[in-house]
């Protein structure tokens, strides 16, 4: 295993439950070479009970970043967060995502100073999620003949995942099919690309673009097979400004834009300024 740490930043806002059932998946870790940090953006005092309550006997440091609610502001607080990150690699990842109990043995296992790793997702169905948010807690260490039997009950969209052993594709310079549910990545490599685009506004493609201009960078992408994240269901987000933000992907894609226009100096220069 490379002697490498782990940043792993949880995006969350106002879904103290599903984080709730997010940390426990990262306290059931085989490796605990890791560190949290949750990327707050903006969300009411229930979450930060929920993270004092359960940080307080936690196997590894769990640092809280919050900003003002001022709508979807992901990029944002991203950006606050990767400014405090000191280890080598960061994963990526959103609170309503439960990590298998091998995650972070992965990510670290198979971290590259060339290349960043996408991981896939499985879906939980609306009366699994409601069923766990009422448990104190959930057990991730699980059989294959269990999955089997939740996907014949119809508790989640899809088994195989879940079924393979976990390896590490070949490199790709492919951006379809990435998700932000897990992707990991040297931390050096988010300060090349000037961190998450801060001009995109409301929900979506922000991690198409910064998994866009990653490869523009020199970067290639290698998907991770086995290991998916259990995503707890819940609403679409509002795609009031989807078409924008599509628009947005594209011109990055036309240009082979590498750094954010609105990114980690940008910050730095703002918050310089108010200083």
């Amino acid at each position: 295993m490379p002697d490498t740490s782990l940043a792993v930043v949880i995006s969350t806002y106002n879904q103290p439950d599903f984080l709730r059932l997010t940390l426990e998946g990262y306290r059931q870790q085989t490796d605990r070479n890791f560190s949290i940090y949750i990327a707050d953006d903006g969300s009411s005092e229930k979450n930060e009970q929920i993270i004092r309550h359960i940080e307080t006997d936690f196997p590894v440091p769990i640092y809280h970043l919050w900003q003002k609610d001022n709508g979807f502001r992901k990029a944002r607080i991203h950006n606050r967060v990767i400014n405090q990150i000191s280890e080598p690699h960061t994963l990526l990842t959103d609170g309503d995502c439960i990590p298998l109990p091998g995650m972070v043995a992965a990510h670290r296992q198979y971290a590259g100073e060339h290349y960043f790793i996408s991981g896939s997702r499985v879906l939980l169905g609306r009366p699994c999620t409601e069923r766990l948010c009422r448990q104190p807690s959930f057990d991730t260490a699980r059989s294959n003949v269990w999955w089997l039997k939740q996907r014949l009950c119809g508790n989640i969209n899809r088994v195989l995942p879940l079924l393979l052993p976990t390896t590490l594709s070949k490199a790709s310079v492919q951006l379809e099919g990435i998700r932000g549910c897990h992707l990991s990545c040297p931390t050096q490599a988010l300060f090349q690309i000037n961190g998450f685009d801060e001009s995109f506004e409301g929900w979506g493609r922000e991690d198409s673009d910064l998994t866009a201009r990653l490869l523009h960078a020199g970067f290639k992408r290698r998907n991770l097979r086995g290991l998916p994240v259990l995503h707890l269901h819940h609403q679409e987000s509002s795609r009031q400004s989807l078409a924008d933000n599509d628009s947005m992907l594209q011109a990055c894609l036309n240009e082979q834009r590498i750094e954010a226009r609105v990114g980690l100096k940008q910050l730095k220069e703002s918050e310089n300024g108010d200083g």
